[in-house]
């Protein structure tokens, strides 16, 4: 594969769908990897665990000069809507206390196993002055500067600070994959959680399309 001056790590394809729908991709030890123009993406799973990996797969292919975390995160700042997007201007890995420095933006990002409750997140908002809560953008930050490369990460609102989620951790496997068939059976026998699961749908759909406008933004100066 030839080189390519940016490298981007996301977790989910759906993430990013608007951006891959059109790009073949190809498996590499474990993750899935599209190819760009100017960069090269990694869909490597869910986790902090699956976000390292994927970063150095596609570290070894690419060659790049900036590596992005890239994906959806739980507004923390009241402030913040779905479909908000911005970049990180600090990252907080919630488990060692680690700070990782970026390459420059507006918001916090707290990186937590922890991401679905409301009293979760205003606890990161006080301790940290977090504006938004991820589960892989710490992983992501430590292999770039064990590599020495540029870091940037772009996030964007799939829900707000005060959106109750469904309890979605318990359904993600070993390998970072979530299993959509088990939680649909779940939503299936927990009505209060139905009304939910629809805006979760189009909350996710509004974020990814505003998250790929911006990556593409971030592609385009980051190639010039």
């Amino acid at each position: 594969m030839p080189h390519k001056p940016v490298a981007i790590v996301a977790a989910m394809r759906v993430e990013l769908a608007p951006l891959l729908a059109k790009v073949p991709s190809q498996y590499v030890d474990g993750a899935e990897l599209f190819e760009l123009p100017e960069a090269m993406v990694a869909v490597g799973g869910i986790g902090e665990k699956r976000a390292r990996h994927a970063a150095e797969v596609v570290i070894e292919h690419a060659q790049p000069k900036l590596l992005v975390s890239a994906g959806m995160a739980g507004a923390i700042s009241p402030q913040l809507k779905v479909g908000d997007v911005g970049r990180i201007r600090e990252l907080v890995d919630v488990a060692t206390g680690a700070h990782y420095p970026t390459r420059g933006g507006e918001w916090v990002l707290a990186t937590s196993q922890a991401v679905n409750d409301v009293a979760e997140k205003r606890a990161l908002l006080t301790k940290y002055g977090a504006d938004v809560v991820d589960m892989e953008g710490a992983a992501v930050a430590q292999v770039a500067k064990e590599r020495g490369l540029e870091f940037a990460a772009v996030k964007a609102i799939s829900d707000d600070a005060a959106f109750p989620m469904p309890p979605l951790n318990r359904f993600i496997d070993g390998n970072g994959r979530f299993d959509t068939r088990q939680f649909l059976v779940y939503v299936a026998l927990h009505p209060k959680w139905w009304a939910t699961l629809g805006k979760i749908r189009k909350n996710s759909k509004i974020a990814s399309a505003n998250l790929c406008r911006a990556l593409q933004h971030l592609i385009e100066s980051s190639s010039q």
